[in-house]
């Protein structure tokens, strides 16, 4: 036997004469043994020098082998266990297996028996140490996973508390300055028609100002609450024939011509109408946000048979995305549109409706040439 763990053995029989036996042939083959007269000894041999394996015949005085075998089990549950029987005791062999003992042996003990059963006992006893360490290393690697999670999330919380501060600070500015504007027209004593004009004017910018605070905390509130979606059938051509309705004017205003392609029959999804068309009116305004010169605008759907999944797409002929600002367009206040255009939580609330969806998003962008996004979402079967 060549191994480089050092293998002990405690083999108990009551019969002294089998103990020299056993005792020389395993000692020939390289293990370490002990022996024990008794199931009680044996035991406490156990407990003191703790060996991969035991050889315990089934009948002896004091405990017999059923009883050292539940026993070195409930606290030795890395310990191999054989059990010698005899031809007419298979009976307790068929016990000793329920008790997870690796194998059994019949008397008289025959050497090639015994050999094969004590290679099954150390394969045993290598797969489950190997077992056991790797879900150590698993156990180990979630909590490490964890403590990255926690700490990515206390990342993301402060560049969202960045972003928050940020995006409200200027409106909040601009707030501040025209009411201290205000203070300083009432401050010169009669309203004039001028300076009626003028508050008035600055009345109507504070109320643009806290509207758009107003913008910023509600798409932080969708953005936060991950709210289950209400499931039904949705068919995506209808979905996406709403959308158009709902945009086609600001599309032309914006001279933006529009071509709708659906492939074939499209079967449905199951998901919360309303999230879905949140998401696609978000791909459809952003497009039309990258065309400022007008352009071409391209929505498709279909069925990927290999997948069972339905594909949604938006293309633009805009300005594209630089392959920097890809990594980051769904990270939350991240924009590329100019300030007051946008709060940049559209598509980081597009990725979470998605991933609540069992579905993914992806794009597709050339800078100088347009981008394309597209949504898969899980067919109804």
């Amino acid at each position: 036997m060549t191994s480089e763990i050092p293998w002990k053995i405690v083999v108990m029989d009551d019969e002294p004469d089998i103990l020299d036996v056993v005792s020389i042939v395993l000692e020939d083959q390289g293990y370490d043994v002990k022996t024990a007269a008794n199931g009680r000894e044996g035991l406490d041999l156990c407990t003191g020098i703790h060996p991969q394996i035991v050889l315990t015949d089934v009948r002896m005085p004091e405990m017999d082998g059923l009883e050292v075998l539940a026993h070195l089990k409930e606290k030795f549950e890395d310990i191999e266990v054989i059990v010698m029987t005899a031809f007419g005791e298979l009976e307790y062999a068929v016990k000793a297996l329920h008790l997870d003992a690796s194998d059994f042996i019949t008397k008289p003990v025959d050497g090639v028996a015994l050999e094969l059963a004590l290679n099954r006992a150390r394969e045993r006893y290598i797969s489950r140490k190997k077992l056991k360490e790797y879900t150590a290393f698993l156990e180990q690697a979630n909590i490490t996973q964890a403590k990255l999670l926690h700490r990515d999330k206390m990342i993301s919380l402060g560049r969202l508390s960045a972003g928050v501060v940020h995006e409200i600070n200027n409106p909040l500015a601009g707030i501040l300055n025209y009411a201290r504007l205000m203070n300083r027209i009432l401050g010169k004593g009669a309203l004039t028609k001028e300076r009626q004009e003028k508050f008035s004017r600055y009345l109507a910018l504070m109320e643009s100002e806290s509207q758009r605070i107003s913008q910023i905390v509600s798409s932080l509130l969708t953005f936060s609450r991950k709210t289950e979606p209400t499931r039904e059938a949705v068919f995506v051509t209808r979905l996406i024939d709403k959308c158009i309705l709902l945009s086609q004017h600001r599309m032309r205003l914006a001279n933006i011509a529009l071509h709708r392609d659906i492939s074939g029959d499209i079967p449905p999804i199951k998901a919360d109408p309303h999230q879905i068309q949140q998401c696609l009116i978000n791909l459809i305004f952003n497009a039309m946000d990258a065309m400022d010169n007008g352009g071409a605008m391209e929505i498709s759907a279909g069925y990927d048979a290999v997948n069972k999944s339905v594909f949604i797409k938006v293309k633009d002929s805009g300005h594209g995305i630089t392959p920097e600002n890809r990594q980051r367009i769904f990270e939350p206040f991240f924009t590329t549109k100019n300030e007051g255009y946008g709060v940049g939580l559209g598509l980081a609330i597009l990725f979470g409706i998605m991933e609540a969806h069992n579905g993914s998003v992806g794009v597709e962008s050339t800078p100088g040439k347009g981008t394309t996004f597209t949504l898969h979402l899980p067919a109804m079967p």
